[in-house]
């Protein structure tokens, strides 16, 4: 009764907040960068933190181009004179580029009377197709070149943009205008990449078609999908959950109410998001989609109870009353359990996972606040009794219409008439869904998320076709000591590092490191003859060799040094596809290393594709932790709820059936494991026990009354079935919006949630009874207020 004799105070209360919350929320910042997933003091982050130290932003945009219509392709000298220009446009003009390398401004190091000459072809630009085509052997001589900057088919060719910042900067220093704020595309990477599209349409290089990938580009689409699926789908899903409610309720306050209380606590989300001090990463971005179509069920519930008893009493007060005292203590049930899914999750090492984990828990939590707050104030409003209706519609109202009656009486039938093949049926499934399970496979592919037309995912695949590689594993070599890396020893065993890499066939499109750089001097020094393309056999030799070089202007060294040569890089570049991929790769050259250690420095694996190997180990890592801990949360309190051990456990029976369901699934079907579905088993057992305690609660409340198992089953499905079977399609229809998502994980990751409450409901009005009427754990039956049983009626 309080919210309705305080009904302006909730109400002018929840306006202060929603309005705070806006502010809070405007300041909240897009994030997909590697940091949104790995906390900062992760041991493997830490490694990459300072490969990035020494070597800098190690990402880029990657920019394949042919010309198709012309003789030469690449090699064109109009096309030439046109890469020259661009290269300059996008080092002057394009924001937070360190360094843009193309063939007009690549090192050529060629041998001379007196020591080496480091030439650029943009110095001496060729005058003629002839001597252009002349200098392209030449730089199709140096095997440095050939794979990253010039292909071998000697029709394409690339620019490779190197950044001075990453993702993972403050807000202050990634921003283009700072009085344009944090406005996602005044900040890096949003702004980069779009500068760059803007001058490669260009009608100047008409003629050249152009692919852009890399990290860039990759990371700027992924942050513009978050910042703008996550408000468009919460508001799709708001507008089904609407017509759902409507069709249900017939009311225009039964419709907007709920919908009210659920997009105030979405904006409390992101308002938390940003007043912690965390960002909106992929793992935030199916949160507002999962706290709109989960808090509208309190609502569902509470509106069902709310109609049945002002139709009865004629009293809006007291029917709240009555109302809270009916559903509140299942509500507040409900929302500690789904809380406890979520909250399972920031337990988990993936910080984005973990960070979602807890604002979702936050949003069920606020969900359930408001809608005994908020939701009771503004039903107030209305008529003190209601309007004369008729017996039929006053059965309808409170019941659920007689199809939907008669539909739950033919459910409690077929449970007490068929409990035994009902428990046999679900024993075989789940066992057929643990199977499906062992065959889960994890693995992640970026690649995959996206649709098959998508022209990111087109211009990625063509350019790891063609060259590059679009992601990269990196191995750090420590020498432990200044200069320590110009020891031939050492050397020889990066040669030896490198070499196993090249020998892994098209899983590596190209590797780099200072031993190339001393490959290509050594041969210069000695007229360019091939046979002397091997590494200098002195530290003496190593080290005038590179006083030479940087004194004729030699710059590239620095990406695969560091600035005291005690540390170095051999980096692979390899094609964005599938994790697995990847770790046998490393699994292949480790084998090799075991065999034959190194001796003479530490080698650490690093770089991007080491850490999506990380990330795989946390997959599973999380996944088995934060299932573990929700069942045993919610075990406990579903215990504590029932007050008897052997209730609680019977209650999660149900529960287990619709997640194995899930897994298995996946496993059957070849979908994996990923870093997006990582949160599917503790969430779904999280929302899946919801109408589990809704439905157990009312069944040992009826037991209580009629003490009959059968009585009281046939009275708590008439009495919640309706309210479940109306949140269940609301949350079908939430969780299939996903679909709508241009993200593949995201679609898959509701359809795995809309089949789970499906099953989960199935369960609920076929397992649960089966079980409740097998194992009689209300206690005895006896003398109530009776009615018929079931069986007595058959």
């Amino acid at each position: 009764g309080w919210s309705f004799d305080h009904r302006i105070f909730v109400l002018l209360f929840c306006i202060a907040i929603a309005a705070g919350g806006l502010q809070l929320a405007a300041g909240a910042r897009v994030d997909n960068s590697y940091e949104a997933y790995f906390d900062v003091n992760d041991p493997t982050y830490l490694a990459y933190e300072q490969y990035r130290e020494d070597f800098g932003s190690d990402e880029i945009s990657y920019i394949l181009y042919d010309a198709p219509d012309s003789p030469h392709g690449a090699w064109n000298l109009e096309v030439m004179h046109k890469i020259a220009h661009l290269t300059s446009a996008l080092e002057d003009e394009v924001p937070f580029i360190y360094d843009v390398k193309s063939v007009v401004n690549a090192e050529l190091v060629e041998g001379v009377p007196d020591g080496i000459e480091i030439s650029e072809l943009k110095d001496d630009f060729p005058e003629s197709q002839q001597a252009l085509l002349t200098l392209r052997d030449r730089y199709l001589a140096k095997p440095m070149l050939v794979g990253g900057l010039v292909s071998d088919d000697r029709k394409h060719a690339a620019l490779i943009i190197k950044m001075d910042r990453s993702s993972n900067d403050p807000p202050e220093e990634i921003r283009v205008d700072p009085a344009l704020g944090d406005a996602l595309e005044n900040l890096y990477p949003q702004a980069t990449a779009a500068a760059i599209e803007a001058i490669l349409a260009r009608p100047e290089y008409a003629g050249i078609d152009f692919y852009h990938s890399g990290d860039v580009p990759l990371n700027a689409y992924y942050n513009r999908v978050i910042a703008n699926e996550s408000g468009i789908l919460s508001w799709i899903t708001s507008a089904l959950i609407g017509l759902v409610l409507l069709a249900c309720f017939r009311s225009i306050v039964g419709t907007l109410a709920p919908l009210v209380v659920v997009q105030l606590c979405v904006i409390l989300c992101v308002a938390l998001v940003a007043a912690v001090g965390w960002k909106l990463t992929i793992g935030f971005s199916s949160l507002p989609t999962l706290v709109t179509a989960i808090g509208v069920a309190h609502s569902v519930h509470i509106l069902s109870e709310f109609r049945g008893r002002f139709a009865a009493l004629r009293d809006r007060r007291q029917a709240l009353v009555d109302t809270l005292y009916l559903v509140g203590t299942p509500c507040l049930l409900t929302s500690l359990t789904t809380a406890a899914g979520f909250g399972a999750m920031s337990f988990v090492p993936i910080k984005s996972i973990a960070q979602s984990g807890a604002i979702g828990a936050f949003g069920v939590l606020a969900a359930f606040v408001m809608s005994l707050t908020l939701l009771m104030a503004l039903l107030s409003f209305g008529r003190r009794s209601p309007r004369t209706t008729s017996k039929r519609e006053l059965e309808a109202s409170s019941k659920g219409g007689d199809r939907a009656r008669a539909f739950l009486l033919a459910v409690a039938a077929f449970d007490v008439r068929h409990r035994r093949a009902i428990l046999a049926g679900f024993a075989v499934i789940f066992l057929l869904s643990v199977l499906g399970i062992s065959r889960l496979q994890v693995d992640s592919n970026w690649l995959d998320d996206f649709a098959d037309s998508e022209p990111i995912k087109l211009t990625t695949v063509r350019v790891d076709e063609v060259m590059g590689g679009t992601t990269n594993v990196i191995y750090l070599f420590d020498a432990g000591v200044e200069d320590g890396i110009k020891e031939p020893a050492v050397l020889r065993e990066m040669e030896r590092v490198q070499s196993l890499l090249d020998e892994q066939g098209d899983a590596i499109r190209k590797t780099y490191s200072l031993v190339d750089i001393l490959k290509d001097l050594n041969q210069a020094f000695h007229d360019g003859d091939p046979a002397w393309h091997k590494l200098p056999e002195s530290r003496e030799l190593v080290a005038q060799y590179l006083i030479l070089y940087e004194s004729s202007g030699g710059e590239d060294a620095e990406e695969y040094v560091s600035s005291d040569y005690r540390r170095a890089s051999v980096e692979a570049r390899i094609a964005l596809g599938p994790t697995s991929v990847t770790a046998n790769l490393v699994e292949r050259v480790d084998a090799a290393l075991a065999k034959q250690p190194l001796q003479h420095a530490e080698m650490s694996l690093t770089g991007i594709g080491a850490l999506w190997l990380k990330l795989m180990d946390y997959i599973v890592t999380s996944q088995v932790r934060g299932f573990l801990l929700a069942f045993g949360v919610i075990a406990l309190m579903m215990i504590c709820i029932f007050r008897s051990f052997r209730t609680g456990m019977i209650s999660m029976v149900p529960n287990l059936t619709p997640v194995a369901l899930a897994l298995g699934f996946m496993g059957y079907f070849g979908i994996p494991l990923d870093y997006s579905k990582v949160s599917i088993a503790a969430v779904a057992i999280g929302i899946a026990v919801d109408d589990t305690v809704h439905l157990m609660s009312r069944y040992r409340h009826e037991f209580q009354i009629h003490r009959n198992y059968e009585v009281a089953l046939q009275a708590a499905l008439q009495d919640v079935g309706r309210a479940l079977l109306i949140t269940s399609v609301a949350l079908v229809l939430g969780f299939l919006v996903f679909l709508l998502s241009s993200l593949h994980s995201q679609a898959m990751y509701g359809v795995l949630l809309a089949s789970t409450i499906v099953s989960a409901l199935v369960a609920d009005f076929l397992l649960m009874p089966a079980l409740v009427l097998s194992f009689k754990p209300f206690g005895p039956e006896g003398a109530g207020e009776g009615g018929q049983s079931l069986s007595e009626a058959a």
